[in-house]
């Protein structure tokens, strides 16, 4: 029953990585059309109201509400952070790229869980370490191994990556604790409002002005909106709930196998054979954080 439970979890996580990684594309392409602010803020709120859609208020029964609103507010507040962090970053940098930095929370995801004294057992680092060169690799795959060429828009998705680290453990707590689905659309529509006050007190002259958005600009809103908010951070929800948090990181760093796919398919970003190199290593890490353990049994 355990293991059933954990590929379950396995494969809610790895959907979620397929379809953040092909968010990317049309995150990138929503820049000729929306502030990051804007797009960042109207994606969270659009895609928390269509989940709100789909329960009943007056069935929802929670018996810590202290604990569920605090939960729901650090939550909501860090994932804007980071979300923002990420899509200021995507304006000046690859899609693939993006996905590559964006993963690099594998590797901050165990060292922060040590500070939270969630140490995670030896094991796990191989597959932290294959998985973050097999990234490397991905990230780096038009120029030389080391030649990051950094810019400010890569500066900007590695800082959003400590927060998506910290988020990942504020989510593995809550899942544990409270309805997954209510608090899910709980921090979305408190990410999107964090960041629409934010605009209104510092950005008020452009947090509502809509001249350059059109019918495609629309679409890569509702895209993001429905993709990435309504299936890909809800299903990482119900994903962490059966998974802890090293491996459910180590799982989606798959997300930047996808986004280089999606980049390169859409968008013509190079994948070459070190990208592909890459990419293998995330998915020898990734099976190898599901084999090791059961061969420690035997």
């Amino acid at each position: 029953m355990i293991l059933i439970s954990k590929i379950k979890g396995f494969l809610l996580l790895l959907i979620a990585s397929l379809v953040w990684g092909s968010t990317f594309v049309p995150q990138k392409i929503a820049m000729d059309f929306w502030s990051p602010l804007q797009f960042t803020s109207f994606r969270f709120l659009l895609g928390g109201l269509i989940l709100l859609l789909f329960i009943n208020i007056k069935d929802i029964k929670i018996n810590n509400k202290i604990g569920f609103i605090s939960s729901s507010l650090a939550s909501a507040l860090i994932l804007a952070i980071a979300a923002l962090f990420q899509q200021i970053g995507i304006v000046t940098t690859s899609a693939t790229n993006a996905g590559f930095y964006t993963s690099l929370y594998v590797i901050m995801v165990p060292l922060i869980g040590i500070f939270l004294f969630k140490i995670p057992h030896w094991s796990i680092w191989p597959c932290v370490i294959i998985c973050f060169f097999g990234s490397v690799l991905l990230g780096t795959s038009d120029g030389d191994l080391f030649s990051l060429n950094l810019n400010y828009g890569d500066i900007w998705i590695i800082s959003s990556a400590v927060f998506w680290a910290i988020h990942l453990h504020i989510v593995s707590y809550s899942v544990a604790r409270f309805p997954v689905l209510i608090f899910s659309i709980l921090q979305f529509i408190l990410c999107g409002i964090f960041l629409l006050l934010y605009g209104i007190f510092f950005q008020s002259s452009s947090i509502f002005s809509f001249e350059r958005v059109d019918i495609l600009g629309f679409y890569t809103l509702v895209y993001c909106s429905v993709g990435s908010v309504c299936i890909g951070f809800t299903l990482q929800m119900f994903g962490q709930k059966l998974v802890p948090p090293t491996s459910a990181a180590l799982i989606m760093s798959s997300e930047a196998i996808f986004a280089a796919i999606f980049g390169w398919l859409i968008l013509s970003e190079l994948l070459n054979f070190k990208g592909f190199l890459g990419a293998i290593l995330i998915l020898l890490g990734i099976i190898l954080v599901q084999i090791i353990p059961k061969l420690r049994r035997l």
